[in-house]
């Protein structure tokens, strides 16, 4: 392998142990459940009864677990700070990230992060729109991804994986680069029913496809449209029983269609 190969591999290894040198599997919890979507299916062809576009599952989401995150403050929180002076810190906004699929150097298909802020006060239509047009955002029209390929592409190794994960260590950066202490992840895009991971976020919410299938509604087997939901959160931040009771929450509030 030249220098130069080497150099262009070293921007795929940036991006991925960005992400994945933060993941410590001891730390994190994962919760898994299922709701009955049919209010969510309404909700979404009143949108396209009255002309509207209708707002997109993951917007849905997004919603939700800002709604989640605003009615429960204990968990808007992350572990932050420069080496032995990180600390609990508590976040006040509810800039909730997402995860947008980015053809970056030599590692395609790569998830990378946009928070979509105060994601509680925003309506559905406007949250859809904001993820339409992130989706298609690049260099030429996202400052934030605009700076973050500058610095995978002129910034040698390892400087440019230290300013990466600088945001690890200032709250500020995190806010303005991260949002709050979740993410939402959207993997049934790729097809797959639910998927299983660890994101460097405090608390993940991700849902699978939304198909029929068999849900017990009045002690009687019924098909109805089901959306499979995970929520990944870190132990530090709380514990199980909080955990719980706020992954309820979430898939209430799904499950309600009050978005």
């Amino acid at each position: 392998m030249n220098k130069y190969s080497r150099i262009k591999v070293s921007q795929a290894e940036v991006t991925s142990w960005a992400m994945n040198e933060k993941l410590i599997p001891a730390y994190m919890v994962t919760m898994i459940g299922e709701i009955d979507a049919t209010c969510l299916e309404k909700l979404r062809g009143a949108a396209k009864h009255e002309g509207r576009s209708p707002p997109s599952f993951t917007a849905l989401v997004l919603k939700a677990a800002a709604l989640t995150m605003k009615k429960n403050p204990e968990a808007n929180r992350a572990i932050l700070g420069p080496p032995f002076f990180r600390r609990l810190h508590q976040f006040h906004n509810t800039d909730i990230s997402i995860a947008i699929e980015k053809n970056l150097p030599y590692l395609p298909g790569q998830a990378h992060a946009e928070p979509i802020e105060r994601a509680h006060e925003k309506t559905l239509e406007q949250i859809t729109s904001e993820l339409r047009d992130l989706a298609q955002c690049d260099e030429s029209n996202n400052p934030r991804f605009r700076m973050f390929m500058k610095i995978l592409k002129f910034v040698p190794y390892p400087v440019n994986l230290w300013m990466i994960n600088s945001v690890y260590w200032d709250p500020s950066l995190w806010v303005q680069h991260r949002g709050c202490a979740a993410w939402v992840n959207a993997p049934s895009k790729s097809g797959a029913s639910l998927v299983f991971a660890t994101w460097p976020w405090p608390i993940t919410f991700s849902f699978g496809v939304v198909k029929m299938r068999p849900f017990v509604v009045d002690d009687k087997v019924e098909a109805r449209p089901v959306m499979p939901l995970v929520m990944v959160f870190d132990r530090r931040i709380m514990g199980g029983g909080p955990a719980g009771r706020i992954f309820s929450d979430f898939m209430d509030i799904l499950k309600s269609g009050q978005l």
